[in-house]
Protein backbone atom coordinates (compact mmCIF):
# COMPACT_ATOMS: atom_id res chain seq x y z
CA UNK A 1 0.00 0.00 0.00
CA UNK A 2 2.71 2.74 0.65
CA UNK A 3 4.77 1.99 -2.48
CA UNK A 4 1.41 2.42 -3.88
CA UNK A 5 0.75 5.73 -2.51
CA UNK A 6 4.19 6.65 -3.26
CA UNK A 7 3.81 5.69 -6.73
CA UNK A 8 0.50 7.72 -7.05
CA UNK A 9 1.78 10.56 -5.53
CA UNK A 10 4.52 10.96 -8.12
CA UNK A 11 2.69 10.57 -10.87
CA UNK A 12 -0.06 13.00 -9.49
CA UNK A 13 2.59 15.33 -8.84
CA UNK A 14 3.91 15.96 -12.09
CA UNK A 15 0.25 15.52 -13.67
CA UNK A 16 -0.63 18.66 -11.33
CA UNK A 17 2.21 20.51 -11.68
CA UNK A 18 1.60 22.10 -14.43
CA UNK A 19 -1.01 23.84 -12.65
CA UNK A 20 0.70 25.46 -10.37
CA UNK A 21 0.33 29.19 -10.19
CA UNK A 22 -2.89 29.05 -12.37
CA UNK A 23 -4.95 28.91 -9.43
CA UNK A 24 -3.67 26.11 -7.70
CA UNK A 25 -0.51 26.50 -5.12
CA UNK A 26 1.67 24.24 -3.65
CA UNK A 27 -0.26 24.27 -0.10
CA UNK A 28 -3.25 23.64 -2.29
CA UNK A 29 -1.37 20.41 -4.22
CA UNK A 30 -0.22 19.38 -0.80
CA UNK A 31 -3.75 18.98 0.51
CA UNK A 32 -5.10 17.76 -2.57
CA UNK A 33 -2.82 14.70 -2.29
CA UNK A 34 -2.86 13.61 1.09
CA UNK A 35 -7.17 13.98 0.56
CA UNK A 36 -6.79 11.74 -2.11
CA UNK A 37 -4.76 9.19 0.10
CA UNK A 38 -7.96 7.50 1.89
CA UNK A 39 -10.14 7.00 -1.54
CA UNK A 40 -6.62 4.96 -2.76
CA UNK A 41 -6.48 2.78 0.25
CA UNK A 42 -10.56 2.33 0.33
CA UNK A 43 -10.17 2.09 -3.61
CA UNK A 44 -6.94 -0.50 -3.56
CA UNK A 45 -7.41 -2.59 -0.43
CA UNK A 46 -8.72 -6.02 -2.06
CA UNK A 47 -5.68 -5.47 -4.67
CA UNK A 48 -3.02 -5.35 -1.86
CA UNK A 49 -4.48 -8.20 -0.09
CA UNK A 50 -4.56 -9.99 -2.78
CA UNK A 51 -0.68 -9.16 -3.50
CA UNK A 52 0.40 -9.29 -0.06
CA UNK A 53 -1.34 -13.11 0.35
CA UNK A 54 0.07 -13.99 -2.53
CA UNK A 55 4.01 -12.71 -1.47
CA UNK A 56 3.31 -14.56 1.82
CA UNK A 57 2.27 -17.99 0.13
CA UNK A 58 4.95 -17.92 -1.88
CA UNK A 59 7.50 -17.14 1.13
CA UNK A 60 6.14 -20.67 2.73
CA UNK A 61 6.83 -22.81 -0.99
CA UNK A 62 10.37 -21.56 -0.81
CA UNK A 63 11.28 -22.59 2.51
CA UNK A 64 9.53 -25.70 2.18
CA UNK A 65 7.10 -24.89 4.44
CA UNK A 66 4.07 -26.24 2.43
CA UNK A 67 5.70 -29.45 2.43
CA UNK A 68 6.16 -29.71 6.02
CA UNK A 69 2.27 -29.01 6.33
CA UNK A 70 1.29 -31.27 4.10
CA UNK A 71 3.65 -33.90 5.26
CA UNK A 72 1.64 -33.36 8.85
CA UNK A 73 -1.69 -33.94 7.45
CA UNK A 74 -2.96 -30.59 7.72
CA UNK A 75 -5.41 -29.08 5.77
CA UNK A 76 -5.25 -25.84 3.74
CA UNK A 77 -7.68 -24.40 6.08
CA UNK A 78 -4.48 -24.44 8.90
CA UNK A 79 -2.85 -21.73 6.00
CA UNK A 80 -6.19 -19.73 5.13
CA UNK A 81 -7.69 -19.32 8.77
CA UNK A 82 -4.95 -16.73 9.33
CA UNK A 83 -4.92 -15.00 5.77
CA UNK A 84 -8.84 -14.43 6.38
CA UNK A 85 -8.31 -13.12 9.96
CA UNK A 86 -6.13 -10.51 8.54
CA UNK A 87 -8.28 -9.90 5.36
CA UNK A 88 -11.14 -9.57 7.47
CA UNK A 89 -9.34 -6.84 9.34
CA UNK A 90 -8.36 -4.93 5.74
CA UNK A 91 -12.44 -5.06 5.15
CA UNK A 92 -13.37 -3.52 8.14
CA UNK A 93 -10.10 -0.97 7.83
CA UNK A 94 -11.42 -0.41 4.11
CA UNK A 95 -15.40 -0.27 5.28
CA UNK A 96 -14.59 2.27 8.29
CA UNK A 97 -12.44 4.55 5.64
CA UNK A 98 -15.14 4.52 3.23
CA UNK A 99 -18.00 5.09 5.11
CA UNK A 100 -16.27 7.87 7.28
CA UNK A 101 -13.02 9.69 6.24
CA UNK A 102 -13.86 9.52 1.87
CA UNK A 103 -17.60 11.02 2.02
CA UNK A 104 -15.46 14.01 3.27
CA UNK A 105 -12.38 14.22 1.77
CA UNK A 106 -13.86 13.51 -1.89
CA UNK A 107 -16.13 16.48 -1.07
CA UNK A 108 -12.84 19.19 -0.81
CA UNK A 109 -11.22 17.27 -3.49
CA UNK A 110 -14.12 17.71 -6.21
CA UNK A 111 -14.11 21.37 -4.58
CA UNK A 112 -10.27 21.67 -5.49
CA UNK A 113 -10.65 20.24 -8.77
CA UNK A 114 -13.34 22.14 -9.68
CA UNK A 115 -12.30 25.91 -8.79
CA UNK A 116 -8.65 25.77 -8.44
CA UNK A 117 -7.60 23.68 -11.16
CA UNK A 118 -10.48 23.64 -13.98
CA UNK A 119 -11.20 27.23 -13.33
CA UNK A 120 -14.94 26.35 -12.57
CA UNK A 121 -16.99 28.54 -10.15
CA UNK A 122 -17.86 27.15 -7.39
CA UNK A 123 -21.67 25.09 -7.16
CA UNK A 124 -24.15 28.22 -6.37
CA UNK A 125 -27.67 28.11 -6.59
CA UNK A 126 -29.60 30.02 -8.68
CA UNK A 127 -33.20 30.41 -8.35
CA UNK A 128 -34.84 27.33 -8.05
CA UNK A 129 -38.74 26.01 -8.35
CA UNK A 130 -39.21 23.34 -5.86
CA UNK A 131 -42.39 21.30 -5.47
CA UNK A 132 -43.19 19.40 -2.70
CA UNK A 133 -46.79 17.82 -2.49
CA UNK A 134 -48.93 20.72 -2.80
CA UNK A 135 -45.92 22.93 -2.29
CA UNK A 136 -44.17 24.90 -4.50
CA UNK A 137 -41.15 26.47 -3.67
CA UNK A 138 -39.10 29.74 -4.89
CA UNK A 139 -35.89 30.02 -4.01
CA UNK A 140 -33.28 33.09 -4.76
CA UNK A 141 -29.83 32.29 -3.30
CA UNK A 142 -28.73 34.94 -0.37
CA UNK A 143 -25.42 35.29 1.29
CA UNK A 144 -24.27 32.60 3.97
CA UNK A 145 -26.20 30.12 2.89
CA UNK A 146 -29.84 32.30 3.16
CA UNK A 147 -32.64 31.97 0.56
CA UNK A 148 -35.27 34.81 0.12
CA UNK A 149 -38.54 32.33 -0.49
CA UNK A 150 -41.84 32.37 -1.74
CA UNK A 151 -43.78 29.62 -1.07
CA UNK A 152 -47.68 28.75 -2.65
CA UNK A 153 -49.76 25.86 -1.41
CA UNK A 154 -52.58 24.51 -3.35
CA UNK A 155 -54.88 22.07 -2.87
CA UNK A 156 -55.34 18.61 -5.43
CA UNK A 157 -57.28 20.68 -7.83
CA UNK A 158 -54.43 23.44 -8.36
CA UNK A 159 -56.65 26.24 -6.56
CA UNK A 160 -54.14 28.04 -4.18
CA UNK A 161 -54.67 28.14 -0.53
CA UNK A 162 -51.70 30.28 1.20
CA UNK A 163 -49.06 32.34 0.06
CA UNK A 164 -45.68 32.97 2.08
CA UNK A 165 -43.09 35.33 1.31
CA UNK A 166 -40.21 35.62 3.35
CA UNK A 167 -36.74 37.90 3.27
CA UNK A 168 -34.92 35.27 4.98
CA UNK A 169 -35.09 31.56 5.40
CA UNK A 170 -32.97 28.94 6.18
CA UNK A 171 -32.72 24.71 5.89
CA UNK A 172 -32.12 22.60 8.33
CA UNK A 173 -33.26 19.35 10.20
CA UNK A 174 -35.96 18.46 7.91
CA UNK A 175 -38.17 22.44 8.11
CA UNK A 176 -37.58 25.72 6.50
CA UNK A 177 -36.63 28.86 9.12
CA UNK A 178 -38.72 31.99 7.74
CA UNK A 179 -37.96 35.15 9.19
CA UNK A 180 -40.19 38.82 8.35
CA UNK A 181 -42.80 36.54 6.42
CA UNK A 182 -45.86 37.72 4.69
CA UNK A 183 -48.79 35.11 4.41
CA UNK A 184 -51.63 35.53 2.89
CA UNK A 185 -54.82 33.85 2.41
CA UNK A 186 -58.00 33.84 0.06
CA UNK A 187 -61.25 34.74 1.64
CA UNK A 188 -64.21 35.33 0.27
CA UNK A 189 -65.47 38.35 2.76
CA UNK A 190 -62.43 40.21 2.42
CA UNK A 191 -60.69 38.68 -0.84
CA UNK A 192 -57.40 38.76 0.81
CA UNK A 193 -55.99 37.93 4.40
CA UNK A 194 -52.63 39.52 5.25
CA UNK A 195 -50.31 38.61 8.24
CA UNK A 196 -46.93 39.04 9.29
CA UNK A 197 -44.94 37.03 11.11
CA UNK A 198 -41.16 37.58 12.66
CA UNK A 199 -40.52 33.68 12.37
CA UNK A 200 -42.18 30.47 11.03
CA UNK A 201 -41.03 27.26 10.57
CA UNK A 202 -42.42 25.25 7.39
CA UNK A 203 -41.61 21.32 7.60
CA UNK A 204 -40.77 20.01 4.31
CA UNK A 205 -37.94 16.94 1.87
CA UNK A 206 -37.42 19.69 -0.35
CA UNK A 207 -33.98 21.29 0.55
CA UNK A 208 -31.44 23.86 -1.00
CA UNK A 209 -29.60 20.63 -2.61
CA UNK A 210 -32.34 19.23 -4.62
CA UNK A 211 -31.95 20.59 -7.23
CA UNK A 212 -28.44 19.65 -7.36
CA UNK A 213 -28.73 16.39 -6.37
CA UNK A 214 -25.27 15.66 -3.54
CA UNK A 215 -23.04 13.14 -5.43
CA UNK A 216 -22.89 9.87 -4.50
CA UNK A 217 -19.15 9.77 -3.19
CA UNK A 218 -20.28 12.39 -0.75
CA UNK A 219 -22.64 10.01 1.27
CA UNK A 220 -22.70 7.56 3.91
CA UNK A 221 -24.81 4.11 4.23
CA UNK A 222 -28.02 5.52 6.08
CA UNK A 223 -28.21 9.08 3.67
CA UNK A 224 -27.35 6.68 0.50
CA UNK A 225 -30.24 4.56 1.42
CA UNK A 226 -32.72 7.58 2.49
CA UNK A 227 -31.69 9.27 -0.77
CA UNK A 228 -32.83 6.09 -2.76
CA UNK A 229 -35.82 5.83 -1.50
CA UNK A 230 -36.82 9.20 -1.86
CA UNK A 231 -35.95 9.22 -5.35
CA UNK A 232 -38.09 5.64 -5.56
CA UNK A 233 -41.47 7.21 -4.12
CA UNK A 234 -40.85 10.65 -6.68
CA UNK A 235 -40.55 8.11 -9.49
CA UNK A 236 -36.69 8.85 -10.37
CA UNK A 237 -33.86 7.03 -10.93
CA UNK A 238 -31.65 5.99 -8.59
CA UNK A 239 -28.99 4.25 -10.15
CA UNK A 240 -25.89 5.49 -8.96
CA UNK A 241 -26.70 5.99 -5.78
CA UNK A 242 -27.44 2.26 -5.65
CA UNK A 243 -24.38 1.10 -7.18
CA UNK A 244 -22.76 3.74 -4.35
CA UNK A 245 -24.07 1.78 -1.56
CA UNK A 246 -23.79 -1.82 -2.37
CA UNK A 247 -20.17 -0.82 -3.01
CA UNK A 248 -19.54 0.05 -0.25
CA UNK A 249 -20.08 -3.69 1.12
CA UNK A 250 -18.83 -5.43 -2.04
CA UNK A 251 -15.72 -3.53 -2.33
CA UNK A 252 -14.50 -4.33 1.71
CA UNK A 253 -15.97 -8.27 1.57
CA UNK A 254 -13.58 -8.67 -1.68
CA UNK A 255 -10.46 -8.50 0.64
CA UNK A 256 -11.72 -11.93 1.94
CA UNK A 257 -12.30 -13.43 -1.91
CA UNK A 258 -8.89 -12.03 -3.01
CA UNK A 259 -7.43 -14.50 -0.14
CA UNK A 260 -8.86 -17.55 -1.51
CA UNK A 261 -7.87 -16.45 -4.83
CA UNK A 262 -3.88 -16.08 -3.71
CA UNK A 263 -4.02 -19.42 -2.39
CA UNK A 264 -4.96 -20.88 -5.61
CA UNK A 265 -2.56 -19.00 -7.65
CA UNK A 266 0.53 -19.28 -5.27
CA UNK A 267 0.23 -22.45 -2.97
CA UNK A 268 2.68 -24.63 -4.29
CA UNK A 269 4.90 -27.55 -2.45
CA UNK A 270 8.08 -26.78 -4.30
CA UNK A 271 10.73 -24.04 -4.32
CA UNK A 272 11.24 -24.16 -7.86
CA UNK A 273 10.87 -20.00 -8.83
CA UNK A 274 9.33 -20.36 -12.04
CA UNK A 275 6.04 -21.33 -10.20
CA UNK A 276 6.56 -18.36 -7.84
CA UNK A 277 7.07 -15.98 -10.87
CA UNK A 278 3.88 -17.07 -12.41
CA UNK A 279 2.04 -16.84 -9.62
CA UNK A 280 2.92 -13.05 -8.38
CA UNK A 281 2.31 -12.28 -12.02
CA UNK A 282 -1.07 -13.98 -12.07
CA UNK A 283 -2.19 -12.39 -8.87
CA UNK A 284 -0.66 -8.74 -10.29
CA UNK A 285 -2.38 -9.31 -13.92
CA UNK A 286 -5.92 -10.47 -11.79
CA UNK A 287 -5.42 -7.54 -9.45
CA UNK A 288 -5.61 -5.23 -12.77
CA UNK A 289 -8.31 -6.80 -14.40
CA UNK A 290 -9.90 -6.61 -11.11
CA UNK A 291 -9.90 -3.08 -10.83
CA UNK A 292 -11.33 -2.66 -14.14
CA UNK A 293 -14.14 -4.76 -13.91
CA UNK A 294 -14.80 -2.51 -11.05
CA UNK A 295 -15.06 0.10 -13.72
CA UNK A 296 -16.55 -1.46 -15.95
CA UNK A 297 -19.21 -2.30 -13.28
CA UNK A 298 -19.63 1.39 -12.40
CA UNK A 299 -20.22 2.69 -16.61
CA UNK A 300 -23.00 -0.11 -16.77
CA UNK A 301 -24.77 0.96 -13.63
CA UNK A 302 -24.74 4.67 -14.59
CA UNK A 303 -25.81 4.27 -18.48
CA UNK A 304 -28.73 1.61 -16.83
CA UNK A 305 -27.11 -1.11 -19.10
CA UNK A 306 -27.07 -3.49 -16.14
CA UNK A 307 -28.92 -3.22 -12.94
CA UNK A 308 -26.95 -1.21 -10.17
CA UNK A 309 -26.70 -3.78 -7.45
CA UNK A 310 -25.64 -6.83 -9.60
CA UNK A 311 -22.90 -4.60 -11.12
CA UNK A 312 -21.43 -3.60 -8.06
CA UNK A 313 -21.31 -7.05 -6.58
CA UNK A 314 -19.83 -8.26 -10.18
CA UNK A 315 -15.79 -8.13 -9.25
CA UNK A 316 -16.68 -9.90 -6.49
CA UNK A 317 -19.15 -12.51 -7.67
CA UNK A 318 -16.38 -13.10 -11.35
CA UNK A 319 -13.45 -13.02 -9.28
CA UNK A 320 -15.07 -15.35 -6.13
CA UNK A 321 -15.85 -18.02 -8.49
CA UNK A 322 -12.53 -17.92 -10.13
CA UNK A 323 -11.31 -18.25 -6.61
CA UNK A 324 -13.18 -21.50 -5.61
CA UNK A 325 -12.73 -22.98 -9.00
CA UNK A 326 -9.05 -22.87 -9.36
CA UNK A 327 -8.51 -23.67 -5.65
CA UNK A 328 -10.73 -26.81 -5.93
CA UNK A 329 -9.05 -28.03 -8.80
CA UNK A 330 -5.63 -27.21 -7.18
CA UNK A 331 -7.00 -29.32 -4.55
CA UNK A 332 -7.84 -32.35 -6.71
CA UNK A 333 -11.98 -31.77 -5.73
Amino acid sequence: MAALLAIYVIIESFDKARYLGHGLTSQLLIEYLLLKAPFLIAEFMPIIVLIGASVYLIELSRHHEMVAIRAAGLGINKLLTPLVAVALLAATFSFTIGEWVTPVTNQRLDTIERVHIQKEADSNHGVQWLKDGQHFFRLTPLANHQFALMMLETNPQGAWLKRVDAASATYAQGAWQLKDAHVSRPSEDQGMLLEHLDEITIASTISPETAEPPKPNHMQVAELNRYINDLKHAGLSSGSYTYALHRKFSAPLACLLMVVLAAALCLNTGSRSGKASWGIVSAISLGLVFYVVGNAGHLLANSERMPAAYAAWLPSLAFGGLALFLLLKREGH
